[in-house]
């Protein structure tokens, strides 16, 4: 008698399906204030406890912290030879949700203005809804060549770089270029109207196009393809035709004769590798 009222004693009684609801709200509730602290925490953070490691940007890059938090802050950024950009940056409080933090980007400074939606993991850094315009003319793009450039160009596109044991390595991207009044200094002016550029980089392969765009004024028509590796290490391999319209200045007509002979539409065909160092 005295066994079954023990074990009579040591089963817990069961609880009703009201109070079962209760402790599950509960734990919800502490669950959603636990996560509001975190994410008010890291919003409040001051900016200035950020570092951006030096091998995670291109060698002579820095990115410098100034003032605000890390939901929203103001950075410089300092490229070899040219006045420091102002980047803003503001955090998308849903994206700590999905444990992937990412950040409304602005970038502008002299002939530079950029924005993108930044997301970021421990391997990845996902570059999406490019947009910018820049002045051809600017000194952060008078780094890419020797010869003086003009006009402006329009970007639209995204990009994926992975985490390597050297730093960030950009392993995908897929993009458009408009450069208006497109114009290069040689040994005289070269006005070449409008270019289309199309690149995709896609299993470790580089391929940009350049087709001038038609019109009244135009001044050149055909197409360049150039192909390549990534990343670059030999001259890329260039191939197509450019063909000099009754708009073209004689300047122009003479330089285009140094890629070699027309053909008997007039067309230059273009076949060989790009010159330079890599």
């Amino acid at each position: 008698m005295s066994l079954l009222r023990r074990g009579a004693r040591g089963k817990s009684p069961a609880q009703p399906p009201e109070a079962l609801s209760a402790r599950r709200w509960v734990w919800l509730g502490v669950l959603v204030l636990v996560v509001s602290f975190l994410a008010a925490l890291i919003a409040t953070a001051p900016l200035t406890l950020l570092r951006v490691p030096a091998q995670a940007l291109p060698a002579g890059v820095q990115l410098t912290p100034l003032t605000g938090t890390f939901w929203r802050g103001q950075w410089a950024l300092s490229v070899p030879q040219t006045a420091p950009l102002r980047v803003t940056t503001q955090l998308q409080l849903r994206s700590l949700l999905w444990l992937t933090p990412t950040w409304r980007v602005h970038i502008q400074g002299a002939g530079v203005d950029l924005s993108a939606r930044v997301a970021a993991t421990r391997q990845h850094i996902q570059l999406a809804e490019l947009q910018a315009q820049l002045s051809m003319a600017s000194p952060l793009l008078k780094l890419l060549t020797a010869w003086p450039l003009g006009g402006t160009l329009q970007v639209q596109g995204d990009a994926r770089l992975h985490r390597a044991p050297t730093g960030w390595v950009l392993t995908a991207a897929a993009g458009t270029a408009l450069w208006q009044n497109a114009q290069m200094t040689t040994t005289a002016p070269l006005l070449l109207g409008d270019i289309q550029a199309v690149a995709r980089l896609d299993a470790a392969k580089l391929t940009l196009t350049l087709t001038p765009q038609a019109s009244a004024t135009a001044p050149l028509s055909g197409a360049l393809t150039l192909t390549s590796g990534w990343p670059i290490a030999t001259a890329p391999a260039i191939r197509g035709s450019l063909k000099p319209t009754a708009q073209a200045s004689p300047a122009l007509a003479q330089q285009l004769g140094l890629l070699g002979r027309p053909d008997a539409s007039g067309a230059i065909v273009v076949q060989g590798v790009l010159p330079g160092r890599y």
